[in-house]
């Protein structure tokens, strides 16, 4: 039976996750309790992104082995794949009380303080995994992550070199190198790591979704639209929470004392909403693009480009015809383009679901004003006036979910 069991190791390594899981299968058939074929068993449904199979194997095994340290670190990236920050810490922290020595452990100590934005609390843990493991290639990148966003840029860039003298051919560093450069506002040399990051490994997500965007960052425009995404990142909720309001008011003030200055704002703060949808719009047009773009994103940015086009035909043939339906169509149009193109935003698929419910509501509450407005000729009625306001609290529940993910 061992022999199934190197197989499965084999198998997970060279990435071929499903036949793994059931060599292990047909190994626990007769083994039920064999806490080495569940721990391989449990990576197995990690790397699927089978979350809830992951846990009942998890729990299965700490129930009969608490105080396997290699099941509570698995616990906690569990827990971290779920935003449950708090359990992700507690079960690492017990594993590192039983078995001190394991550098990856403090790795994953760290990546749960980066994911709750505390930078110097990540940097020491990532600098106790250093100590016992100088050349451990985790915790070279998250002290990097975390030298970075307490704003020591170059330490952050030579730390990285390091990691990559050390192990050059490695993909994630060099996608994490890639987002840095991103972040540090140069686009080529971000595409450039991002490209042998994909060289090395073509399944890289992280690379991937770097790369799209580092395409997108030829755009002057979408350039300064990631200066401020990575600049709200950085902040934790309750910090982007006083910055949203902060704008809301400073709006709200300009627009008495210069009108101008609040048309800008307002057009700034709806691009934040708009930028990236249409900046996918854009990117299908480039014949490379678009092979970078995933479905979800070629969906929404079809929407938008859509509603985009209805909403400015129907203000131009209102202007011509000053038929009151028409400017309705425009109106529903235009303020339907802000939740369909933040419905995916959200991390967890629950929101994902409550996101596209309200906008398929605001999409029907839309149709009917038009229609009304079509009827009655009278484009403000109270199906309109409900949209609006809609659309104005969905702002806030987005604004609330996705800083709270």
């Amino acid at each position: 039976m061992a022999v199934l069991i190197q197989r499965a190791q084999l198998l997970l390594q060279q990435g071929r996750y499903q036949d793994a899981l059931t060599t292990l299968k047909q190994h626990l058939s007769t083994s039920a309790n064999d806490i080495d074929a569940l721990f391989l068993l449990a990576i197995c449904y990690l790397e699927m992104g089978k979350t809830e199979e992951g846990e009942q194997v998890v729990n299965n095994a700490l129930s009969f082995a608490p105080d396997d340290d290699r099941f509570l670190y698995l616990k906690a990236r569990l827990a971290l794949n779920k935003n449950q920050y708090n359990e992700a810490l507690l079960a690492i922290s017990e594993a590192v009380a039983i078995h001190p020595y394991q550098a990856d452990y403090f790795g994953m100590w760290s990546q749960i303080l980066l994911f709750k934005k505390d930078y110097q609390g990540a940097l020491q843990k990532a600098q106790e995994g250093l100590a016992i493991d100088p050349e451990n290639l985790v915790c070279l990148n998250l002290r990097s992550n975390a030298l970075f966003n307490l704003g020591k840029k170059e330490e952050a860039f030579s730390n990285l070199h390091e990691a990559l003298e050390h192990n050059p051919e490695n993909a994630y560093t060099h996608a994490n190198l890639g987002w840095k450069w991103l972040e540090a506002g140069d686009h080529r040399k971000a595409l450039e790591h991002f490209r042998e990051s994909l060289k090395l490994d073509p399944n890289q997500q992280w690379a991937k979704s770097g790369m799209v965007q580092a395409m997108k960052a030829r755009y002057w425009l979408y350039r300064q639209f990631l200066n401020y995404a990575f600049f709200m990142g950085r902040q934790k909720a309750g910090m982007q929470w006083l910055i949203i309001v902060g704008i809301f008011i400073f709006t709200q003030i300009a627009s008495k004392v210069f009108f101008p200055l609040y048309v800008l704002l307002a057009l700034a703060a709806l691009s934040t909403w708009l930028i990236v949808p249409v900046s996918n719009l854009f990117l299908r047009l480039n014949p490379y693009g678009r092979y970078a773009l995933t479905p979800q994103q070629i969906r929404v940015s079809t929407m938008v480009g859509c509603l985009l086009l209805v909403a400015l035909l129907a203000a131009a043939a209102y202007w011509i015809t000053a038929i009151p339906g028409l400017l309705a169509v425009a109106i529903c149009s235009g303020v339907l383009l802000l939740p369909v193109s933040s419905m995916y935003a959200p991390e967890s698929k629950k929101n994902k679901k409550i996101f596209r419910i309200y906008t398929l509501v605001l999409a029907v509450i839309g149709l009917l004003g038009i229609t009304f407005a079509f009827i009655t000729n009278d484009y403000a009625n109270i199906f309109v006036a409900v949209m609006l306001i809609g659309v104005f609290l969905y702002q806030l529940l987005a604004n609330y979910i996705i800083s709270r993910e």
